[in-house]
């Protein structure tokens, strides 16, 4: 009668919830002999050795317990039942009991000791289920879980309540520390170097370059000895502001010192090269971005780190887009897209919008329109107002791929005028876009107010060092001053844009803007004419022409896809249940089609989801489907 407390239960957990009254032995035999008998016991097939009771069985077993035993009595089972759990690691079940037992700060004391583990594992997403279920005061009366939701709310793109998190916890450690002395306790030195990091993050996000530094280095001052994780999170900041302020040699330098000393720590490599990644994208190095982002996948695979798993694939779609492998950059995005539960906010972000550029770039207009309407919505359901303005800029940079000037024109209107600042880390930067949007207007005030806007963005992106939007503005001011007759101008500044570009084998930024081709041609007309001998700069320009013409001669096989990124080949079996699965058919229904076990169908769709890097029929669908491996809706 007491274990009717549980849902779920295997033998030692019984024993457990029952104490002294029933060893283990005897309710491992009870359970046997319930289960041949076939009487109100359901074995679970994807869990050995564990059961659950029918449904209405279980609710006359809870009246009887509930009427025979004390309140107190009843919240001691829930309490064994959440111990047992939480020395299985099984938090969520353990937190559950802990609640109606109602032991909130034993709930509290639980998710506090999970925080660590769920941050250096980069398992965000359980951490947020489990704060969902924790009182709210208790939230606020504790500075780790008050670190702990400003870490999620980064990784759901909200920043704006970051700066008042902080601050709290702040407050409440510093209450903790006056009565306690923090000097040589570790718990507290932890949680003041967490808070710093998040600080540094923050303050580098919003364009604060000097603080960001200043929280950084009070971070690794504050790290007790042993959190090889936590330092490295610490030195990615150190290393994006020596990157912003000039210094990307000694930022690069730093970071290959501290892979050698963290080599034994897969975690902390992890954690170096996703900052390493960073570096390689704004210097605009996309040979060594796409070495970081596969050697960052394989370790985030093997070590199951969800964030940086699908980071490295947002890199490698960034890269195979900008060297026109639009089907490889569609596959990689189309990952992150079909795992957004697991993924960063600003990776799905920008996965979105690379995928929206390259169905535009293989002609695929409907679909890119669908692919940057679904952005749209999508951060619109996360509530988040500070990124919707860059979905509206990201839809007016769609729409000037597609010649649709004046709705470029009504998107721009609705995200507003924004300020050139910031680090410019991702993908869609709005007055970048406005700049854009100006040229294409065609006339003489628009160009010259374009033309100015460029000019401030050329300041800004030297100044903090980015090469890969540096490259972007150049481009877009070749254009500017050809729209001005000013050809000479024109051909000097997209020399020097394909300077920069060319070792990095940028191809998409120039080849977005097809008014560009007047420009480059003239390059090529002017070289030969003066006999300039530049087999290498003149092969980059052919292969940037050849990027502006027709996408059909650019496919590339689903074979030679799958076989480039390593993905196993799906049996014909394998395939036939991806098709139900879209038909939305539970694997009862699956099995019944195919004429075999539900466990036979459970093996199947577990193979899918490996083969295929997921880990739910939803995810499996949309991948599949992005690969050609299932027809698109």
């Amino acid at each position: 009668m007491r274990t009717s407390i549980l849902d779920q239960f295997c033998a030692e957990l019984c024993a457990v919830v029952m104490g002294s009254d029933a060893s283990y032995e005897q309710v491992q035999a009870t359970l046997d002999w319930v289960e041949g008998s076939n009487l109100f016991l359901v074995p679970l097939d994807d869990r050995q050795g564990w059961y659950r009771f029918h449904q209405l069985f279980q609710q006359v077993l809870q009246q009887r317990l509930q009427a025979r035993i004390s309140t107190e009595e009843l919240a001691t089972l829930h309490r064994r039942a959440s111990a047992w759990y939480a020395r299985q690691g099984l938090i969520q079940e353990a937190i559950e009991h802990a609640l109606v037992a109602g032991d909130v700060s034993g709930v509290t004391n639980l998710v506090e000791a999970q925080f660590l583990w769920a941050f250096e594992q980069e398992q965000w997403a359980p951490l947020d289920r489990w704060l969902h279920l924790l009182p709210e005061d208790q939230i606020q009366g504790s500075p780790g879980l008050l670190v702990a939701r400003a870490w999620i709310l980064q990784a759901h793109g909200q920043l704006a309540d970051f700066p008042r998190l902080l601050t709290a916890a702040e407050l409440l450690l510093a209450t903790t520390d006056s009565g306690v002395g923090v000097v040589g306790d570790p718990k507290s030195r932890l949680l003041h170097a967490l808070i710093a990091i998040l600080w540094s993050q923050f303050q580098y996000r919003t364009g604060q370059a000097q603080a960001s530094l200043e929280s950084a280095r009070s971070a690794l001052d504050w790290i007790p000895p042993g959190q090889e994780y936590v330092a490295s999170y610490a030195k990615q900041w150190l290393a994006a502001y020596n990157q912003a302020s000039g210094q990307e040699d000694v930022a690069l330098v730093e970071l290959q010192q501290a892979l050698r000393d963290h080599s034994t720590h897969r975690n902390s490599t992890a954690r170096l090269l996703f900052a390493q990644a960073w570096i390689y994208l704004a210097a605009g190095k996309l040979p060594q971005l796409e070495q970081t982002a596969r050697h960052l996948l394989r370790l985030a695979q093997d070590a199951d780190l969800a964030l940086s798993h699908y980071w490295a694939h947002w890199w490698l779609g960034v890269v195979y887009y900008e060297w026109n492998d639009l089907d490889a950059a569609v596959y990689h995005c189309s990952v992150v897209i079909a795992n957004q539960h697991l993924a960063s906010f600003w990776a799905v972000q920008a996965a979105m919008g690379v995928l929206a550029l390259a169905y535009q770039g293989q002609g695929l207009a409907t679909r890119a329109q669908e692919t940057a309407r679904a952005l749209l919505e999508w951060v619109q359901e996360q509530h988040n107002m500070r990124e919707l303005v860059t979905a509206y800029a990201f839809q007016a940079r769609l729409a000037l791929l597609q010649d649709e000037v004046e709705e470029a024109s009504q998107w721009l209107e609705m995200a507003g005028e924004q300020e050139v600042q910031g680090p410019m880390m991702f993908l869609e930067d709005p007055p970048i876009t406005t700049a854009w949007m100006l040229l294409a207007q065609g006339d003489a005030p628009s160009v010259a107010r374009g033309q100015a806007l460029l000019t401030h963005l050329l300041q800004h992106v030297e100044a903090i060092h980015s090469t890969r939007k540096t490259i972007n503005v150049l481009a877009l001011q070749a254009w500017a001053y050809d729209l001005q007759g000013r050809m000479p101008e024109a051909l000097a500044v997209l020399e020097r844009a394909l300077a920069l570009a060319r070792p990095g084998g940028f191809l998409r930024t120039f080849a977005d803007l097809p008014p560009l081709v007047k420009v480059l041609q003239e390059l090529r007309k002017r070289r030969k004419t003066h006999l300039t001998v530049d087999k290498k700069l003149d092969t980059y320009l052919q292969l940037i022409l050849v990027a502006m013409s027709p996408p059909a001669s650019q496919a590339v096989s689903k074979e030679k896809l799958l076989q480039q990124e390593g993905i196993e080949p799906l049996t014909e079996r394998e395939l036939h249940i991806l098709r139900l699965l879209d038909k939305d058919l539970t694997n009862k229904e699956i099995a019944r089609e195919l004429v075999v076990t539900p466990g036979t169908v459970k093996v199947h769709t577990t193979n899918v989801y490996r083969k295929l890097s997921v880990n739910n029929r939803r995810a499996a669908v949309t991948l599949a489907k992005a690969l050609g491996l299932l027809a698109a809706s």
